[in-house]
């Protein structure tokens, strides 16, 4: 029998590869599992809505007609402004997302989010006002939040052990799906002579959940929600279906049964699911730090400025025709998504630890490429500097796709049990969308008064978080959910 260990000889047996299973290893080639996996096909709309408002509000910065419409002159502290309007918005929002999953279930709540989406893009099109604008990114955030925290939990507890990591990695790297459509709208956008050049763009986004909405009727619910609320018996039917063709004495089934009932009844007897919990054991408060860590990292590490300030990024450096920067943004999304997807399917056979130290070291070497490039132009003015700005743009989110796009939230949903799992995934999102905010309304300030030297600061924060990702952060690959709890909890 196989075994895994930790580093502290724990034995950890790894379930998904030892029980047998009554469902074909090519998921292609099992009627559950293509059942399965295309039932949670509309849960991937949900980071392509972040991810086309994520390249959207760079991409309208970009547009002259945009400027002009919206009445208020849009100088750099309305522009940090309206740019983290939407990440107050979701910040503000996490911890309602996180109680209404566990209470309401993380299906329904999803569905809540697109009426707020659908809503909230009807009214951001026909904007004539820039306080206006601001306020509809901040509703917009709230519903960003809401459809975006409570997919890759559904995610985890729905996906089958072998693909779990793959899935929810490559929900993670759907946000640039959005992203790209969104640049490439704002690209052919610009043809256009009229205000439509930038209404149109926005008026997409209402697409993504108008869809969702009623598609996710199609998803099923999570089994351990259900558990966890007493449906034992539609959880254990839920698993059996879709893990194992309907066979509910499928050893797997059996093992994966056991194990959330086992957990859940655990949780119960050692503390009610309060956010005090993350700090009532030693195993909560390395997950806890883990959390914070990857967050701040996501927007704190150089690419809120490639995302939000691309326009500022490159007329720094000579790039100012709107075309010319529309058309490198289309690029580097195409790219970004390229990358992440084929990063996402490789999580579980490189493992996820590795990734991170190999994304951060990459952003790392690209952020100072990028200050000693953008440094010569400073004082050379020389077209080659400009180029070698656009190749560390490059350079550095290939690094940030290959670890943190695909893992920002596969891995927090993974290392956390149930009872804090909703919690630690709404907290990423409101760490990310609170430090996104700070950073986008202190990037155009900063990058106006100090130019080049700015980017010294994330060169310091990355030698910082490869530290962090070397010493702490533990590998994952091969387990079931429920026993990287033993990672953590070795008592």
């Amino acid at each position: 029998m196989k075994t895994r260990l930790t580093e502290d000889n724990t034995v950890i047996t790894a379930v998904a590869g030892e029980q047998e299973n009554n469902c074909h290893r090519q998921w292609w080639k099992d009627s559950g599992l293509t059942e399965l996996n295309l039932r949670l096909l509309p849960i991937f709309l949900s980071p392509v809505m972040i991810g086309y408002d994520g390249a959207l509000i760079g991409g309208l910065l970009t547009i002259p007609q945009c400027r002009c419409t919206l009445t208020m002159p849009l100088d750099t502290n309305l522009t940090g402004i309206m740019v983290a309007g939407y990440s107050i918005g979701g910040a503000l929002m996490f911890w309602v997302v996180s109680l209404l999953g566990d209470i309401v279930g993380r299906r329904k709540v999803i569905m809540i989010g697109d009426a707020v989406m659908i809503a909230t893009a009807v009214g951001q099109t026909f904007c004539y006002d820039a306080r206006l604008y601001v306020m509809t990114r901040f509703l917009m955030g709230v519903g960003g939040i809401t459809i975006v925290c409570l997919g890759p939990v559904l995610l985890t507890e729905l996906a089958h052990p072998r693909q779990r990591g793959s899935l929810v990695a490559t929900y993670s790297s759907f946000f640039y799906v959005g992203a790209t459509a969104s640049a490439w709208f704002t690209y052919g956008s610009l043809h256009l002579k009229s205000e439509w050049s930038w209404r149109l763009p926005v008026a997409v986004q209402v697409v993504p959940p108008l869809l969702q909405l009623p598609l996710m009727m199609l998803v099923p619910e999570s089994p351990r929600w259900l558990v966890a609320k007493g449906d034992a018996t539609k959880a254990r039917r839920i698993l059996a279906k879709y893990h194992a063709n309907g066979f509910e004495s499928d050893q797997l089934v059996q093992a994966e049964y056991d194990q959330i009932c086992c957990s859940l009844e655990n949780e119960k007897h050692q503390q009610k699911a309060s956010w005090l919990a993350f700090f009532q054991t030693a195993g909560n408060r390395k997950r806890l730090f883990i959390v914070v860590v990857t967050s701040l990292m996501s927007q704190w590490s150089g690419g809120g400025i490639i995302t939000y300030y691309f326009a500022a990024a490159l007329k720094s450096v000579g790039i100012r025709q709107p075309l010319q920067q529309a058309g490198i943004n289309g690029g580097l999304q195409t790219f970004n998504f390229v990358i992440a997807l084929l990063s996402a399917t490789i999580v579980d056979k490189v493992g996820r630890r590795v990734l991170f130290i190999f994304s951060t070291v990459t952003m790392l070497l690209a952020m100072v490429g990028l200050t000693v490039a953008t440094q010569q132009f400073s004082v050379t003015s020389r077209s080659e500097a400009g180029s070698a700005v656009v190749v560390m743009f490059f350079i550095f989110q290939f690094g940030f796709d290959s670890g943190y796009a695909p893992l920002g939230t596969t891995y927090l949903a993974e290392i956390c049990p149930f009872y804090l799992r909703a919690k630690a995934v709404a907290l990423h999102y409101f760490i990310t969308m609170a430090s996104a905010a700070a950073g986008q309304y202190a990037n155009p300030v900063a990058m106006a008064d100090l130019g080049w030297k700015y980017y010294l600061v994330y060169v310091s924060i990355l030698l910082v978080g490869l530290v962090v990702a070397w010493i702490s952060f533990p590998e994952t690959k091969g387990y079931t959910v429920e026993e990287i709890t033993k990672i953590f909890d070795t008592n």
